[in-house]
């Protein structure tokens, strides 16, 4: 996977090294910029953990708990995920994260651990947001009663309706409403047992 998106990128750099006058320069400063963003990314992330680690007094099971493979092959995609990602908040979570899965072994889980990592890759900050609304609530909510000052309720309405396609809520329907504009697909929804065990994992920091 590493391989195909140099290869893109060398592709690309070369392509627009090929604009007459300014591809050059302009590829220069895309790439050289680009490279750089990505490395003050990945050393921070490992900044901070240093230090927030260094803050907790908690014991981590010995590395030898892990799979090695596995573990490689969750670490190889979170850093390559923590240096593309461009949002501050998304990190924090990456750190969320990079800590839960140092404390309990990533050993006969890959497919779970891996999950949630494209999961947390994939999410808006509404999502997020969302999803730890939903943990809160004692009982399911109806659908059409989330909601969220300044913005558009479609826009809930389409977030929640991925976040059941992930496999982290649970929707019931309850009612179905025709008749114009007034038309409604009413659902009782709530986390997922599997949506629990994402919050637990990546998002109660």
């Amino acid at each position: 996977m590493e391989k195909v998106d140099i290869n893109k990128d060398v592709i690309i750099e070369s392509l627009m090294q090929a604009i007459p006058y300014i591809g050059a320069p302009l590829a220069n400063l895309y790439f050289g910029h680009k490279q750089e963003k990505r490395f003050k990314r990945i050393e921070q992330f490992y900044l901070e953990l240093k230090d927030e680690i260094g803050r907790v007094e908690r014991t981590f099971p010995d590395i030898s708990s892990h799979n090695p493979e596995e573990l490689s092959a969750i670490l190889e995609e979170l850093n390559e995920k923590v240096e593309t990602e461009h949002l501050e908040v998304k990190r924090k979570y990456y750190k969320e994260y990079f800590k839960n899965s140092m404390l309990f072994p990533v050993n006969k889980n890959f497919d779970e651990r891996k999950l949630f990592l494209d999961i947390l890759s994939a999410l808006t900050p509404l999502q997020i947001e969302l999803i730890v609304f939903l943990s809160a609530q004692s009982a399911p909510l109806n659908g059409s009663s989330i909601i969220k000052p300044g913005v558009d309720q479609s826009l809930i309405a389409g977030s929640l309706a991925q976040l059941k396609t992930f496999g982290i809520t649970n929707n019931v329907l309850t009612s179905i409403v025709l008749g114009g504009s007034s038309s409604a697909v009413n659902e009782n929804i709530s986390l997922s047992n599997f949506g629990k065990r994402f919050h637990s994992f990546c998002l109660n920091s």
